[in-house]
């Protein structure tokens, strides 16, 4: 971002009643995640006590967040909105395209690849699965990885209604790398011809197979790392990209066709 009027920061991305995952502003990436930082799991009464304030509430399990900076830029000792810093970016780095296609006699092949490199996404359906603040199932991430004593985890927090407030603050806790590589589209055929000399109607007839989103290479958690402006906020575009309310993926797609020229 170049320009704004009067230099206003945009936030937008609601993920909450209030609270925005992005925020545009110049010398950041349109729609940039600005989140608190994660830095682990508070593991004892010590860890709390010798770390930044985070709250009164706060209990050995919770999520630590990163002291950043105070209203003079500088770290304050305390955990507070100051401490929200821009973290990445929905859009890639590089967008990949592969395109192939053979012949050979009357066999035919065609292979698509797609991808994108560099950009991030905004768990939302993990805030709210993983923030055990709503009667919600959890992912098993958590029943495997969730905090139940020191030592025990350093990646989730404790399974606690009571620490719901300040573990599903937006943080980096959900932010995840958003790359992948699809195999978008894989055909193969056959062609027979000459079947007019048979006495027949029909000149060439071809038989193919085709599958479509066969398989995805990534290390984003969600249902799909292609995503786009949810209808939450679709009015804002850009401003709003890469934030997965847990839209429906895309289907993988068999197809046996036959076609016919006369």
């Amino acid at each position: 971002m170049l320009e704004l009027y009067e230099g206003n920061p945009l936030p937008a991305g609601r993920i909450d009643n209030g609270v925005f995952a992005t925020l545009t502003e110049v010398g950041q990436p349109i729609g940039s995640f600005y989140l608190y930082v994660m830095e682990g799991i508070y593991q004892d009464e010590t860890d709390i006590f010798t770390h930044a304030f985070q709250g009164n509430a706060i209990e050995p399990g919770d999520v630590k967040y990163k002291d950043l900076s105070g209203p003079d830029g500088v770290p304050d000792g305390i955990i507070d909105s100051h401490d929200r810093t821009h973290v990445g970016s929905p859009i890639p780095e590089l967008t990949l395209g592969f395109n192939l296609g053979l012949n050979w006699s009357n066999w035919d092949f065609a292979f698509f690849l797609e991808g994108v490199y560099g950009n991030e996404i905004y768990w939302q359906a993990a805030q709210d699965i993983e923030g055990f603040y709503r009667a919600f199932n959890v992912t098993k991430r958590v029943y495997d990885e969730r905090w139940t004593g020191p030592g025990t985890s350093d990646t989730q927090p404790r399974v606690s209604w009571s620490g719901a407030t300040n573990n599903k603050k937006p943080s980096t806790r959900f932010l995840f790398d958003g790359s992948y590589l699809r195999v978008k589209n894989v055909s193969l055929g056959y062609t027979f011809t000459n079947l007019g000399k048979k006495k027949t109607v029909i000149n060439s007839l071809r038989i193919y197979f085709s599958a479509q989103n066969l398989f995805t290479f990534t290390k984003y958690p969600g249902l799909d790392p292609v995503m786009q402006t949810s209808n939450n906020s679709a009015s804002e575009g850009d401003l709003a990209k890469g934030i997965d309310w847990g839209t429906y993926p895309m289907a993988r797609i068999y197809t046996l066709g036959l076609s016919m020229n006369f």
